[in-house]
């Protein structure tokens, strides 16, 4: 290209660029007018809006990298009229991620590696996405069910689909976990200062997480699923560097806020995370699922027998709420706590529902709608007219009966899938650093089954992104693996080398 014509070129930049400014001062000032003249800040979020647009339309990601920024802040806002809540602002951007991957999908025909599609942990999840789809068809509530898989689909595209197409690098993810642990450090200080301002009370614990929390558990929940991954920063991190002793602090800062939660299944988490680790670098999650299978069936089996389930039948007069900690923990056991008897309350409910519909279920998001009808009345307690309109609080359960018999298999075979395949890549990795953190998708998964074994959390967006970006993590550890892998014997061929075939 000539000189005249470079020049050419950069006058029209130029004057382009030019053109940009003044259109963005224009709108500015018309926004400003309008601002002054219905007294009112809302005309600024048109060219607030023009800026973020310019921002992230330049990488992609960086909206990607948005959502877990603002995941610690986000907050539960209802619109008046209409009634219709939200999560703000990570639903609203969670919809631009799924329009952007929907828009990725109508552009190509195929876009997966072969070795991602080919891992059982991909093709499962379709299944699992599909039956949901199938289980809408003859749902009990057509538009409950549509809405509910719309929203999967919204927390599938983002958070599973997105990293697998756009992310280079395996850096790509370790960023992320770094914006959340960072951000999300900030909001426990945040919630500490205020239950130190309260005497760290177990009372308090409900009213200190607002308004970036619904409730102490969201609170928990989000706080202890990312702590594997300060955990693994820690860990990779320099020995005797300033960034390991900031991390120390960090996750102690994490620790702090799980156990002030009081929120029992997180601190149990914490437990289980512990133990996992050892199960994981022993090699013995095979065994540790046969156990936990045959444990679950035998349970089941155990209390269907002349209706033994009868026996866990509460004290109306003596389950009662608690204001400390230390008298929940009591009340738990001896099975005198509401909360732990209004889930016993919504579990029976939830047999009795799998045994009117066992095979498709009531349908996706509609076990609200129907329980009470199936409840049994001796479970009973003070809270049971449910004004919160919660649901069973057993994400196992819950799929079982929305989804039926099909649906939790395919589910709880796509758990397993997932712990198979993060013990085989973390043996199968060389680099430290790479195992660190899929030991910590790991562990966080297994900190996330455990939580909703008495929650319902893998639909909010305090849990449920991490349940499918931490997929994404694996498969994509997995093919990183593989890749080099190849690349080296390809090297190795050329240069004349030999290499064992067995060899991972």
């Amino acid at each position: 290209m000539t000189g005249q014509g470079r020049d050419v070129i950069q006058a029209e930049v130029l004057s382009f660029q030019n053109r940009l400014m003044y259109g963005f001062i224009s709108l500015l000032l018309i926004s400003s007018l309008f601002s002054v003249w219905y007294e009112t800040w809302m005309p600024f979020l048109l060219p607030v809006s023009v800026i973020f647009l310019s921002y992230v339309l330049m990488d992609i990601r960086r909206l990607f990298y948005l959502i877990f920024a603002a995941l610690p802040f986000s907050i539960e806002y209802y619109f008046e009229g209409p009634g219709v809540g939200s999560d703000l602002p990570s639903e609203p951007l969670m919809l631009m991620m799924t329009a952007a991957g929907l828009i990725y999908i109508a552009k190509k025909s195929f876009v997966f590696h072969k070795e991602i599609v080919k891992e059982p942990v991909f093709i499962i999840l379709l299944i699992h996405i599909l039956w949901i789809f199938t289980t809408m068809i003859p749902s009990q509530n057509v538009l409950t069910s549509f809405k509910y898989f719309l929203a999967k689909i919204w927390y599938v595209i983002p958070f599973f689909y997105f990293p697998l197409i756009y992310f280079k690098n395996n850096e790509d993810f370790i960023k992320v976990y770094r914006i959340l642990y960072t951000f999300l450090c900030i909001a426990i200080l945040f919630v500490l200062v205020r239950h130190a301002m309260e005497g760290f009370t177990f009372a308090s614990s409900y009213d200190v997480v607002r308004p970036f929390f619904r409730n102490h558990v969201s609170y928990a929940a989000i706080s202890v699923v990312c702590l594997p991954f300060v955990w693994a920063f820690y860990k990779t991190a320099q020995p005797h560097s300033f960034r390991k002793k900031l991390l120390f602090m960090v996750m102690m800062v994490f620790l702090a806020g799980i156990y002030f939660s009081y929120t029992r299944a997180a601190i149990l988490s914490v437990v289980f995370a512990v133990i996992a680790y050892f199960i994981f670098t022993g090699r013995l999650v095979r065994h540790a699922l046969v156990i936990v299978l045959v444990t679950a069936a035998f349970l089941t089996i155990y209390l269907s027998i002349d209706n033994r389930y009868l026996d866990l039948t509460p004290d109306f007069e003596k389950t009662i709420s608690h204001t400390e900690f230390d008298n929940l923990i009591e009340a738990t056991y001896k099975l005198e706590d509401i909360s732990s008897m209004e889930r016993i309350y919504r579990w029976m409910a939830g047999f009795e529902m799998i045994k009117d519909k066992p095979v498709f279920g009531f349908g996706p998001g509609t076990f609200y709608e129907f329980y009470q009808s199936y409840s049994i009345s001796q479970f009973k307690t003070y809270v049971s007219d449910n004004p919160d309109k919660s649901g069973i609080h057993n994400y196992f359960l819950m799929i079982f009966v929305e989804q039926g018999f099909v649906g939790f298999i395919i589910f709880v075979l796509l758990c397993i899938a997932i712990l198979l395949k993060a013990e085989e890549t973390y043996f199968m990795l060389k680099n430290d650093k790479n195992r660190y953190f899929v030991m910590a998708i790991a562990l966080s998964f297994i900190i996330i089954l455990s939580m909703n074994l008495i929650n319902d959390l893998i639909e909010t967006d305090k849990v449920g992104p991490f349940f499918f970006i931490n997929m994404a993590g694996l498969l994509y550890f997995r093919y990183l693996y593989k890749s080099e892998n190849q690349n080296n014997k390809t090297i190795e061929n050329e240069m004349g080398y030999t290499y064992r075939s067995d060899i991972k």
